[in-house]
């Protein structure tokens, strides 16, 4: 795809952009150049096609000009230059940035770009057709932008950061008005779907480039889920708080869709959350909060208090951050300058303070509740175990007093001995598999010991390096496989362990309801075979019915398939259709502005043609007088020579001589010829003419 295809995007956004008002200008000229350049300078190492992450000191360069301006015409004025729609990795850089200005920049930021939504809308639909690579992030970024704008239209009270006040309560917001509240919990549901897909495509593509965290290309793509993860979260938080205050109102019965919708959720942000926590990138950016196992029950009103909030925590960078440039020699732009970045920087450590100690807050709460259910935990296993102990002796006692029983009691016996082998057979599995495990981990521990010892001789080994390096990370991704598959191994045996204890509980409680269930199984028999003969003449009959049944499903199914498959070929045909209409449209723009092109050129051309052959005419025109003038010249010239010999008397007498004389005439009588010939020949041309 080229940019040429797409000016008229180009125009539309100069268009939209003269409508962001200027709602502050920088008074100096020399402080303005400087704030200017600087803008420009973060704005092309931000935004850029080069496959690396944008450093955060020139994001924050650009957060700080939307506060200095109380908006982000400038920064939009930056971006008209550049080709966003020339490369998919400008674009997936160019979508981060903004993400980031919505969210921390000025809160003009918001109302700038939803003026701007039509542009976001095309170029969702340009990267629309790209179906992978940074074409179908960058798709999905822009996506993501487009649904933020319109839940900021409709939800104005939401911040950039979707704070909403101190407390974030979103219960207190729009009163006890449940069908506002309904249609909330429906757009913060959409907008997480919209979180959730392009996680789910940045990580998709990881694993088909390959890539690894701590790469630079891979960085590249992971950057954007910090923001992802901080959204997630609240949205998330207001999510479940919603669903409780609806539940307060309404009927569970009209609240299903939602907690279906809920619980999908639950399960990709968990798996999302577990994805981002074993990363060692984000290790040391950002605390991804932990899920629990279950949604809430939200048909439990007490569970709204062992809900708690989750919390991210991203770190803070101190050396890279530093944006004041002492190089200024005006020394009051340099105070001003420094002035409201200070201010700036601590109303933003005012806030990170707070949202730290709302954090610690949340930390405390979940640690008490943790400490509250072990405690309980404690309580009931101990209540278990006593119970357990009372009911063996009770069990001892019962099978020391059923000795009329024996040959039953040895049959079951022997069943449990059956159960204890194999028990002790899965235990002896389990070890083996765990001493297995050990081995791999040393292995793994080996190797990296050696990845050590090749990067000191580096230097020396590169091509060596590089070839040992490669069979490094093919043995440690084999290794990492065989771990999990372990781990998987382990807790499916630690499964089986528990569900053979229970089977072997099982056993121990059936030696005592097992003569009184002998009694009834004999009582019952005789019924059971009635009961019998009847279940088999009732299934024939079933059966019978049952595969008319299934064939009539089967004819159903197979048109059913067919309406499916048809319906199917008609909207990818219809996408078609729409995709080479636009495509259509452009070229049909491309042509008419070459049309115009061409018509103003022709129309120069046809003026210059005009004026050439009015110049030609012109000197023609003189060309032929100065031709007549030295013709006439030429003649005259000869003439005069003719007589001037005449009139020579002394060499008329000198000579004596008839032959000089005819050779004179002669000469002259020619002259006079030739003038003669010229002359009619210049008349017939300009007669012709």
């Amino acid at each position: 795809m080229s940019v040429n295809k797409n000016r008229s995007t180009l125009v539309n956004l100069n268009q939209l952009v003269l409508n962001i008002p200027i709602r502050r200008k920088l008074t100096e000229q020399d402080n303005r150049d400087k704030f200017e350049w600087d803008q420009w300078q973060s704005t092309t190492k931000a935004i850029n096609n080069v496959e690396v992450p944008a450093k955060e000191k020139h994001i924050r360069n650009l957060i700080i000009g939307t506060f200095r301006l109380d908006g982000s015409r400038l920064f939009w004025s930056m971006v008209i230059r550049l080709q966003i729609d020339s490369h998919p990795i400008t674009c997936w850089k160019f979508c981060y940035v903004i993400h980031r200005l919505l969210k921390d920049g000025h809160r003009h930021v918001i109302h700038d770009c939803i003026i701007l939504t039509p542009y976001f809308d095309q170029l969702c639909k340009y990267w629309s057709g790209v179906q992978h690579g940074y074409g179908l992030l960058s798709y999905r970024y822009c996506h993501l932008l487009v649904s933020k704008l319109k839940f900021h239209v409709r939800n104005p009270k939401f911040t950039g950061n979707l704070t909403i006040d101190e407390n974030n309560d979103v219960r207190r917001l729009l009163n006890d008005n449940y069908s506002l509240y309904s249609q909330l919990c429906l757009e913060l549901l959409e907008y997480m779907e919209e979180i959730l897909n392009l996680v789910q495509v940045i990580f998709s593509s990881l694993d088909q480039s390959r890539t690894n965290s701590m790469t630079a290309t891979g960085q590249c793509r992971l950057n954007p889920l910090i923001a992802c993860v901080q959204d997630s979260s609240l949205l998330y938080d207001y999510i479940v708080k919603v669903l409780f205050k609806l539940h307060e109102g309404l009927a569970g019965d009209t609240l299903q869709s939602h907690r279906v919708k809920l619980s999908d959720h639950f399960r990709r942000l968990k798996r999302f959350y577990s994805q981002t926590s074993t990363l060692q990138y984000f290790r040391n950016l950002i605390k991804v909060p932990i899920l629990p196992e279950n949604p809430p029950n939200f048909n439990i009103k007490d569970d709204m208090k062992n809900y708690t909030s989750p919390v991210p925590i991203v770190t803070t960078s101190t050396t890279d951050d530093i944006l004041i440039d002492t190089s200024d020699d005006n020394k009051v732009a340099l105070k001003s300058t420094v002035s409201e970045d200070s201010m700036f920087n601590r109303s933003k450590e005012i806030s990170d303070l707070e949202q730290r100690v709302m954090q610690y807050d949340a930390m405390l709460k979940q640690n008490r509740s943790e400490t509250d259910d072990l405690h309980r935990t404690i309580a009931a296993k101990d209540a278990e175990l006593l119970a357990e102990k009372n009911h063996r002796s009770q069990l001892e006692e019962q099978l020391r007093q059923q000795l009329d029983n024996r040959q039953r009691i040895d049959e079951i016996q022997a069943m449990d001995k059956n159960s204890n082998e194999k028990f002790n057979k899965l235990l002896e599995t389990y070890n083996k598999l765990r001493e297995e495990h050990v081995v791999v981990l040393r292995r793994e521990g080996e190797n990296k010991k050696q990845l050590t010892d090749l990067n000191q001789q580096h230097e020396q080994l590169k091509d060596e390096y590089k070839k040992k390096e490669e069979e490094f990370n093919q043995n440690y991704e084999k290794l990492n496989n065989e771990i999990v598959q372990l781990r998987q191994t382990n807790n499916e045996l630690q499964d089986r362990i528990q569900i053979l204890t229970t089977e072997r509980n099982d056993y121990q409680s059936m030696t005592i309801s097992a003569k009184e269930r002998l009694q009834q199984i004999e009582n019952a028999k005789q019924n059971v075979e009635e009961r019998f003969k009847q279940l088999e003449s009732d299934k024939t009959r079933l059966n019978q019915d049952k595969s008319t049944f299934e064939q009539k499903l089967n004819q159903t199914e197979g048109a059913r398939q067919d309406l499916f498959y048809k319906n199917r070929e008609h909207e990818e045909n219809l996408i078609d259709l729409i995709h080479d209409k636009e495509i259509l449209e452009l070229k049909i723009i491309d042509l008419e502005e070459t049309i115009r092109e061409w018509a103003q050129r022709y129309l120069d051309t046809t003026d210059k043609q005009k004026l050439i052959q009015a110049n030609h005419e012109k000197l023609v025109n003189n060309l032929k007088r100065q031709y007549k003038h030295t013709i006439l010249t030429y003649c005259i010239n000869q003439m005069h020579d003719g007589i001037e010999r005449t009139k020579n008397l002394e060499l008329f007498n000198g000579k004596h001589s008839s032959d000089y004389l005819q050779t004179k005439i002669q000469l002259a009588n020619g002259s006079v010829k030739k003038m003669l010939d010229l002359w009619k020949k210049q008349n017939d041309s300009d007669e012709s003419e």
